[in-house]
């Protein structure tokens, strides 16, 4: 539900901006023309799985063969969105085509919806599919596909199988080539919120929407209600709304959440649907207590604040300081850039702690951003009844200096997630010279997983963690790169966002191991002498499966080595097999 607050017969801009929240209407979306308004005209911004829908759209609606369309993805990804905008925008190709938005729906009341797929999917079948004309859009996840294809047990669909067998789609890897006489398909799982590049990581969606909000246009609801109401507010000089609204108006700071946001997905694998997008930028300008209002009037909210209140509802710290709030903002909240430790950020916490001149510090540092102070500036940050009003706006300069860029030797980058970036852009380009830093990350890391050994080694567990005696067998293990996707190099829309590394293990056997940033990170802390706790290696139970595939091609059978670490010189053993003269047991040098 929409909030209306009004005083004095003004609007309040919070009324406007909660469009944005996941409550609101203008979030439910349909596939028709129902759905598109001024508003949702207005807040489109063109994305590249569109763009690829409409160049199918222009090779197929005036062919004379069946053609089928398969929209593939998962809830809340602009399906439906895409839909009606197209629906809209390309009224003549569009016509052409029956349109089926949900997959799960059956379009009879005494028949599940398998059967209601099975009637669209007919026309498409083996025996019927030379003779067809039908052209069809058939917006599927990807589970319903596979479970469809799966029940197939006749065969009839058995040209459509060969095409997705070929595409990749149901094994999340990326098709070269996805040309077909008759199947088409989108992904929007292999369209990301964000664009990768050589040394960068981008996202023009993000960018566009948060433009679209805040862009001094006619036409943006958001901006003329900022104009005309929030500027002549008896409370705008203290009100967290309008200097938030300030704040996300700014390039560097849109910059900096955008760089947040995709931190965060990648660091905790986040699905985050245009939906969920727009009501966090909602709950990061607007604070709670403008939701919880009760009968409180909206311009009355800044003058019930303490100065603590106003500083936790400034853009920064309702960004990365909330949580138990949404899935969204508790990702923002680990890579809360007051987590980053090193030796100028602690001297600058000892100087901030002891200065007691803080606006001097924000002229010094952030001479832009000094309007969030102006309800701060007659407090005394000597009196110790102001300390804890002083830590919060620490957390909010801190907070700005990340987003904005503006001490990037204070606020550093972190380098594993860069590193990790880049690479995900070479694997996705097929650059494997690029990738041999990864490759040895991965596969030594696998080799000390149970413990650190020489080099070719891995200890296998033996039970007690306290034990004196290590066994220890010779691992051969060699990277393969005959699985990387073949991309041209330049700005990347469509990828696949976790390294799948491939390696030889036991002379000829293969296997292929899919690498997160999380694991990445893991693997690193590994070869610094972590040891993977029992939690790590339930998360990450497909690695340990790897490394126990791996460990059976090891030389074990013939040769294990027996290390006993109580003395203060290592001593080592060797158990050797052979055919012709059995077991023989070594003192090794």
């Amino acid at each position: 539900m929409d909030i209306q607050l009004t005083t004095d017969n003004q609007k309040c801009f919070v009324s406007t901006l909660s469009r944005l929240r996941e409550s609101s209407k203008d979030a439910v979306v349909s596939a028709d023309l129902s759905s598109v308004d001024p508003y949702t005209l207005y807040m489109h911004v063109e994305r590249p799985v569109q763009d690829k829908f409409v160049s199918i759209l222009k090779e197929t609606y005036n062919s004379d063969d069946a053609e089928l369309i398969l929209l593939c993805g998962s809830v809340g990804d602009g399906k439906s969105h895409m839909l009606s905008y197209c629906k809209y925008k390309y009224p003549e190709m569009m016509e052409k085509f029956y349109v089926h938005n949900d997959s799960t729906a059956s379009l009879y009341i005494d028949k599940p919806a398998t059967y209601t797929l099975r009637q669209i999917m007919d026309d498409f079948a083996d025996d019927k599919i030379s003779e067809s004309k039908s052209k069809v859009i058939l917006a599927i996840n990807l589970g319903t596909l596979s479970n469809f294809l799966e029940a197939d047990e006749e065969g009839r669909f058995s040209k459509l199988k060969e095409y997705v067998d070929a595409t990749g789609i149901l094994d999340e890897t990326i098709a070269n080539v996805e040309t077909n006489r008759n199947f088409h398909s989108v992904n929007f799982a292999d369209y990301h919120l964000y664009e990768l590049e050589r040394d960068d990581i981008t996202s023009k969606y993000i960018c566009g929407i948060l433009n679209k909000i805040t862009a001094p246009v006619d036409g943006n609801v958001f901006f003329e209600e900022y104009r005309n109401n929030c500027l002549h507010c008896d409370a705008k000089d203290s009100c967290s709304v309008c200097f938030n609204y300030q704040l996300l108006s700014d390039e560097r700071i849109q910059q900096g959440i955008v760089r947040a946001v995709v931190e965060s997905i990648v660091k905790n694998k986040l699905i985050i649907s245009t939906r969920t997008l727009l009501n966090m930028i909602y709950e990061i300008v607007v604070d709670e207590r403008f939701w919880n209002r009760g009968s409180l009037e909206p311009r009355k909210i800044p003058q019930k604040m303490t100065s603590i209140n106003y500083c936790e509802a400034l853009l920064p710290n309702t960004l990365f300081g909330k949580r138990n709030c949404s899935e969204i903002l508790d990702a923002m909240s680990l890579v809360d850039p007051m987590q980053i430790r090193n030796e100028k950020i602690d001297d600058f916490f000892v100087y901030y702690e002891n200065s007691e001149d803080i606006i001097a510090i924000f002229e010094e540092n952030l001479p832009d951003y000094l309007f969030l102070l102006k309800r701060l500036k007659k407090l005394n940050f000597s009196d110790k009844s102001t300390h804890p009003v002083k830590e919060e706006i620490l957390k909010t300069f801190v907070r700005i200096c990340w987003l904005s860029e503006a001490r990037s030797d204070l606020l550093p980058r972190d380098k594993d997630y860069e590193e990790y970036m880049r690479a995900l852009y070479f694997w996705n380009t097929g650059n494997h010279l690029e990738l041999k830093k990864v490759y040895n990350v991965v596969e030594k890391g696998m080799l000390a997983w149970n413990g650190k050994v020489n080099q070719d080694e891995m200890q296998l567990p033996i039970g007690s963690k306290k034990t004196y005696f290590h066994l220890v067998q010779k691992i051969e293990i060699k990277k393969k790169i005959d699985n990387l996707p073949n991309q041209a190099q330049g700005e990347l829309y469509s990828f696949r966002d976790e390294l799948r590394l491939k390696y030889k293990y036991a002379g000829s056997c293969e296997a292929e191991l899919d690498v997160d940033f999380s694991l990445y990170k893991l693997l690193k802390r590994i070869l610094n002498g972590y040891v993977p706790s029992i939690n790590d290696k339930r998360v990450n139970v497909k690695c340990v499966e790897f490394i126990n595939k791996i460990s059976q091609g090891g030389t074990k059978m013939e040769k294990l080595y027996i290390r006993d670490q109580s003395q203060k010189i290592a001593r080592e053993y060797r158990l050797s097999y052979d055919e012709d003269y059995g077991y023989s047991f070594e003192v090794m040098d």
